[in-house]
C-alpha cells in the first residue's frame, strides 16, 4: 500500500505518507511563547504513534507575530531552550519533526501587540512600512537559522489562513501601490528565499488554495503561486483553504483534496492535503490515486495518536520485533 511506502523530500526521508497537521494548542499559559511540559508530552505522544512527519503548530518569528497570548515563539533564547527539549524528545522515535514559522499580522490577538498588515484597512492595524517588511523577512530568516540549530528536520512557511503573508497575497487586504502591491507575491518570495538560504533541509509552504470570497484569491491565483514556489526550490506545498475574509465555508469530508489535486497539474512538487479526513479508506484513496502525496491528520490523531500503528498492525506490517512490548501487547489485544 502506497500509504506506508517511504518518501524522500530533498535529503529527508519519511517512513510513510501520513503526517500530523500543524494545530494551534494555545497552551503557553504564561503568555511568554515558551513551550511547557504540555508541548513536550503532546508532540512526543504523536511521535510514539510513528507518523511520517509532524508539523509543529504556528510559531511566531517575532514579538508581533503571535496569533494569541498563548502561542509559541522562537525569537527569544528561553523559547529556543524549551523547543530544544521538544525536538530531542520527538527524535527518540523514527519521525521527522518540523516547525511552522508564522507572523499573524492583522490577525494577531496578542495583548499589547503592534498590528501590521499589507494595508491599513482595519482600525488598530498599521500598513507595514518598508522597514517593517524588511524586519519580517529578517525575522523569518533568523527563525529558520534557529530551527536548523535546534535540530528540526524541516520548516514550513505559513502563508495561509489570513495571516500576514496571506494578507500580502490577497487582493482583499493588499491595496498597496508600491512593489509589494504591484506584485502581491513578492513578500512571500523574499521570505522563502531568506528561509532557503538559512535552512539546509526541506522547506514547505502552506497556502490557501481558495479564500471563498468573490473578490479574494481563487485556485487559479494559487496555481501561479505554486509555480513560483517550485522555481524557488521549496520541497512541498501544504495546500489548505480559507483566507482573510470570514466567509462561511462549505466543509465536508476531504473538502480540500481537490485543491491539492489541481495544484499537481502545474508542478511536480509533492502536495499535502488535510481537512475532515477520518477514514483509512479515504487516506488510501488519496495516496493510491495520486490526488495528493501526503495526508495530514489533525483531530483524528489527537483523539487516537496510535491510529497509524493500529492500521499497520492490521496489515501485518508490525511485528513484535519492531514494536515496543507494551504497544505490541495493546495492539494484539485490540486484534
Amino acid at each position: 500500500m502506497n500509504v506506508f511506502e517511504p518518501m524522500s523530500l530533498k535529503k529527508m526521508k519519511i517512513a510513510n505518507r501520513v503526517g500530523v497537521a500543524p494545530m494551534c494548542t494555545y497552551m503557553c499559559l504564561r503568555k511568554d511563547g515558551v513551550a511547557q511540559d504540555f508541548h513536550l508530552a503532546h508532540y512526543t505522544t504523536f511521535a510514539m504513534g510513528q507518523p511520517g512527519l509532524i508539523i509543529q503548530e504556528a510559531t511566531s518569528v517575532n514579538e508581533s507575530g503571535y496569533i494569541s497570548d498563548y502561542c509559541l515563539g522562537i525569537h527569544q533564547p528561553r523559547q529556543r531552550e524549551a523547543l530544544k527539549r521538544v525536538v530531542d524528545s520527538v527524535h527518540a522515535y523514527p519521525v521527522k519533526f518540523g516547525i511552522q514559522l508564522n507572523h499573524a499580522g492583522a490577525k494577531s490577538n496578542k495583548s499589547g501587540c503592534r498590528k501590521i498588515s499589507a494595508s491599513s484597512l482595519i482600525e488598530g492595524v498599521e500598513e507595514a512600512s518598508l522597514a517593517d517588511i524588511q524586519k519580517v523577512i529578517s525575522d523569518f530568516e533568523s527563525a529558520a537559522k534557529w530551527a536548523r540549530q535546534l535540530g528540526y528536520d524541516f520548516v514550513e512557511v505559513h502563508s495561509a489562513h489570513g495571516y500576514l503573508l496571506n494578507q500580502f497575497l490577497s487582493p482583499l487586504t493588499n491595496h498597496r501601490t508600491d512593489a509589494y502591491g504591484q506584485d502581491k507575491g513578492l513578500l512571500l518570495q523574499q521570505v522563502v528565499e531568506a528561509v532557503l538560504k538559512e535552512f539546509d533541509g526541506p522547506v514547505f509552504v502552506r497556502l490557501s488554495g481558495e479564500e471563498y470570497a468573490d473578490d479574494g484569491r481563487h485556485i487559479e491565483d494559487t496555481l501561479e503561486t505554486v509555480k513560483r514556489l517550485d522555481r524557488l526550490g521549496v520541497s512541498l506545498i501544504n495546500m489548505s483553504s480559507g483566507g482573510v475574509s470570514p466567509v462561511a465555508m462549505n466543509v465536508f469530508p476531504m473538502y480540500q483534496v481537490n485543491l491539492a489535486t489541481q495544484a499537481k497539474s502545474v508542478t511536480a512538487l509533492p502536495l499535502a492535503t488535510a481537512g475532515l479526513i477520518t477514514q483509512r479508506e479515504q487516506i488510501a484513496d488519496i495516496i493510491d490515486s495520486g490526488k495528493a502525496d501526503v495526508v495530514l491528520l489533525g483531530r483524528l490523531l489527537t483523539r487516537d495518536p496510535f491510529f497509524l500503528m493500529k492500521w499497520r498492525f492490521d496489515l501485518g506490517l508490525i511485528s513484535k520485533e519492531n514494536t515496543p512490548n507494551y504497544l505490541f501487547r495493546s495492539l494484539s489485544a485490540m486484534k
